[in-house]
């Protein structure tokens, strides 16, 4: 082919341009990737804004003095049921999202795209977790009441005393290791709450997950947990109070079978399958 005919031309022309265009289009992906944002939100967290309502919202601040206002007024009805007890009467508090506020922790570990037990030993240690609205009344109210309150925490019985300045720092009554019962080897409170029992008769339970309350819900499927509640419908307001938790807790496990460490794909599948289940019962 002639150097000077059009097609020897065009095909010289074409490996000069695409010569000059590689770099171009090297500095032009540089260019795109620099333009997302370095502290990108990162929601992509289902629990993300579960964490952020419980953190930030004035109606979680509502929730929970309205709960604690009506658990104090409870109280004294529950007092009067055990005039003829022979034991003394007792109350069973949960501490995390019951009477201890962790979003800060939770917060922290969702941004940093981490998980449970990411940094938790830290926050139980660093003895910073605030009191819920309503809590430190509804406790000194008891102890005005001569009854005393068991804590009875899935936190770490290694961080005991951390968790017991925490208590004390915030002006909680009964702050003391005779009186917080926390995790050694199991996350089952059945035997904790049997070990109150030995002298104390519980007239009233708080928490913020149902096996908080009986072990007909310690590791119970959702539609088993759902009985259980319309069973205790009695209980509810009376001698169990509940505080709302949409972050985690068994009903999220239940979800999931207590199936742990599911990769995201797998953790969707069980969402959209379970959330799909639903609304066939209300379809429109």
């Amino acid at each position: 082919m002639r150097p000077d005919s059009p097609v020897f031309l065009y095909f010289d022309a074409m490996k000069q341009w695409s010569k000059s265009l590689i770099p171009v289009l090297i500095i032009g992906l540089i260019s795109f990737k620099s333009t997302k944002p370095e502290n990108e939100f990162p929601g992509n967290d289902n629990r993300l804004f579960a964490t952020a309502w419980f953190a930030l919202s004035a109606e979680k601040a509502a929730c929970y003095l309205q709960t604690y206002q009506l658990a104090g007024l409870q109280l004294e009805n529950n007092i009067k049921s055990l005039e003829n007890s022979k034991k003394m009467p007792a109350i069973v508090t949960d501490l995390d999202e019951t009477a201890l506020d962790n979003s800060a922790w939770s917060i922290k570990v969702l941004l940093e795209g981490k998980d449970y037990p990411a940094y938790w030993s830290e926050w139980e240690m660093a003895g910073k977790a605030p009191a819920f609205p309503g809590a430190i009344d509804f406790f000194l109210k008891a102890k005005s009441l001569n009854v005393p309150v068991f804590y009875i925490s899935n936190r770490s019985a290694k961080n005991l005393n951390s968790t017991i300045r925490n208590l004390k720092a915030l002006g909680f009554p009964n702050a003391d290791s005779s009186h917080i019962l926390l995790k050694t080897k199991t996350s089952n409170k059945i035997e904790r709450r049997i070990q109150v029992l030995k002298n104390h008769e519980i007239i009233m339970l708080l928490g913020d997950n149902l096996a908080d309350f009986d072990g007909v819900w310690e590791e119970a499927e959702t539609e088993k947990r759902l009985a259980a509640v319309t069973d205790n419908s009695k209980n509810w307001g009376r001698k169990f109070i509940i505080f709302p938790n949409p972050m985690y807790g068994g009903w999220k496990e239940s979800v999931f079978k207590y199936k742990r460490n599911l990769i995201k794909a797998q953790s969707d599948s069980v969402w959209k399958l379970h959330l799909g289940n639903y609304l066939k019962q209300y379809s429109f």
